[in-house]
């Protein structure tokens, strides 16, 4: 496995691929540079040697050459913003799909403590202020050094008189730039953060729109929006507010430079030690100095926030996956399931385990049905079968070997999972079923659809199969939703599959349908589904029973309603003047 990313100069291997435009840029911006230093030499010729002394031939000659000039600087400046723009798009795709590759290995209890939001923020506003860092780098790193390097040596070689205003103004454009990146740097830290509430909450409210509307609460969560929307606007008009006064103060120190050197010329052309065009040329040479200079400041600027966005894709790259994959290659032997005085707590909980000393053990093919109250366990148990999660304590075993020893891709493709909150993708009913095993053909999708109860319904659709979903499957029932996701399980052919509550929104006998055909096709599978009905559990081999996290029961139905107290409370709650089970 490859080291993680934890320091800045690890992101420089993102642009190993991309080095032919890193270096082709710099070369082609040093030629626009190198033509806007030739201007205003040719400028004070035309002035000194062609207007004084009336020759138009040198005025038109030289003219033509700072047209050149212009063309082949605005040349080289094309050039350098095309290969710029390349290297660092280049970059920015390579590092935004290593960051998206690290955030699928995360854990859940990772994914929740970096929460969506910041990943999401992470992903795009952060990765896109590296991009405009490698291409500013790419174009600009060399140009503003060149040119203020290059100016000050042909003010020295003109009039090095002239040349001690601007070396003197250079401390004070310093000074200025450090007091305002002082102030700067913690506001840049803040908006991020602020950035990430906000995304966060826009997330959740679009996710929950339904449940917004259904309870009339639009007003409050706009308000709350507002609230963090405010935060992020207040925070980008008080860095605005620092950027707006720095432009005009160092635009200051410019121009006061300027009135200074013009000052002293003036003394100087009085006594006739300089001319009209070296003035001229002085006056320009000294603009792009402190051009050069400005533009060098907000560089460092832009780099001091670089800095922060590095340090957040960094941190998420430098991430080591809390579950890391095992020596085994190859799929489980068979599809059993063993518990070996499990238990285990959730991280950053209370520290009460949610599964206490449990064990058990499920032969190849067998149906099982998991069932407790709420909060006893059976969700989690689900997750230690697909290592979701690692067992704090005791050992989980997946044909005959523990999960721990299994690469995750050759375990969890062994099994079909259907989660208790079907999630559906945007793009058709076929692909959503299809997203199980992409080279599935047509006729395989049709028959995991059957099998699944879902035909009937995808039929009545004006384009059948073909009919697109919108994000989340919000465009289905839940019962539909259910069924395309035990469809889209069903299509891997799994040795194991877990159902999770997964048919609490289908009508009993389409359910009851549902698990014949499971029944029928999938003879070698092993299946455990967590249940609710008496009717979805009467028809397993097995019941396991959960209460309080430990095991209350397991066997058969009738032997539970003879051995199992908290068996009969299940079913005696569901007979006609009972409640059923939450």
């Amino acid at each position: 496995m490859e080291p993680p990313f934890t320091k800045l100069h690890h992101l420089l291997r993102f642009l190993r691929p991309h080095w032919h435009w890193v270096v082709l840029a710099p070369f082609a911006m040093l030629l626009e540079s190198y033509m806007d230093l030739l201007q205003p030499a040719l400028m004070q010729r035309i002035v000194d040697e062609g207007v004084s002394a009336h020759d138009q031939a040198l005025i038109f000659a030289t003219g033509w050459r700072m047209l050149l000039y212009a063309l082949l600087g605005a040349l080289g400046g094309a050039l350098c913003t095309y290969f710029s723009s390349k290297a660092a798009m280049g970059f920015g795709n390579d590092v935004r799909q290593a960051v998206f590759r690290a955030v699928q290995r995360l854990t859940f209890e990772q994914t929740d403590r970096f929460t969506a939001g910041s990943l999401t923020t992470r992903l795009t506003d952060d990765i896109s202020v590296l991009q405009f860092l490698v291409m500013m780098l790419t174009r600009m790193l060399l140009r503003s050094p060149f040119l203020l390097i290059g100016s000050i040596i042909l003010v020295l070689r003109t009039d090095w008189h002239l040349a001690l205003p601007l070396l003197l103004s250079a401390p004070v454009i310093t000074w200025i730039v450090i007091r305002w990146m002082s102030r700067l740097i913690p506001l840049f830290r803040e908006r991020q953060l602020r950035n990430d509430r906000l995304s966060a909450k826009m997330q959740e409210t679009l996710i929950g729109i339904r449940v917004v509307k259904a309870f009339a609460t639009e007003r409050g969560e706009a308000r709350r929006f507002e609230g963090l929307n405010q935060a992020v606007a207040e925070t980008g008009l008080e860095a605005g507010y620092l950027h707006a006064t720095l432009w005009p103060a160092l635009s200051l120190v410019q121009h006061l430079t300027v009135v200074v050197i013009l000052f002293v010329a003036g003394f100087e052309a009085d006594a006739g030690l300089i001319k009209a065009g070296q003035i001229a040329a002085i006056v320009n040479w000294v603009s792009q100095v402190m051009m050069a200079l400005i533009h060098l400041s907000f560089q460092t600027m832009h780099f001091s926030r670089s800095f922060i966005s590095a340090r957040r894709v960094l941190e998420v790259l430098g991430t080591e996956p809390g579950i890391q994959d095992g020596p085994r290659t190859e799929a489980p032997a068979d599809g059993s399931i063993e518990f070996r005085n499990v238990s285990f707590a959730y991280p950053g909980s209370s520290g009460q385990p949610v599964l206490k000393d449990l064990s058990f053990r499920i032969q190849p093919g067998t149906h099982v049905a998991i069932i407790g109250a709420t909060g006893s366990g059976k969700t989690t148990l689900m997750n230690l079968i697909a290592r979701f999660y690692e067992a704090d304590g005791g050992e989980v075993l997946v044909g005959g070997a523990p999960v721990r020893t299994y690469a995750l891709r050759a375990l969890r493709g062994a099994m079909g999972i259907v989660l208790q909150n079907p999630r559906l993708f945007v793009g058709s009913i076929d692909e959503n079923i299809r997203w199980g095993r992409a080279d599935a053909t047509d006729e395989e999708v049709a028959e995991a659809a059957r099998i699944a109860q879902a035909d009937r319904f995808i039929a009545q659709f004006p384009e059948h199969g073909a009919t697109r979903i919108a994000q989340g499957g919000v465009s289905l029932s839940g019962g539909q939703k259910q069924r395309i996701s035990i469809a889209r399980a069903l299509i891997r052919h799994p040795q194991i599959l877990l159902l999770d509550d997964a048919t609490s929104a289908v009508d009993p006998e389409t359910e009851r349908r549902l698990r014949q055909g499971i029944r029928r096709h999938f003879r070698g599978t092993t299946v455990l589904s967590v249940v609710q009905r008496v009717s979805s559990i009467q028809d397993n081999d097995a019941i396991l029973v959960l209460d309080g996290g430990r095991i209350a029961g397991f066997g058969t139905h009738e032997e539970l309603l003879r051995t199992c107290a908290p068996y009969r409370e299940i079913i005696d709650s569901q007979t006609p003047g009972g409640k059923e089970v939450a």
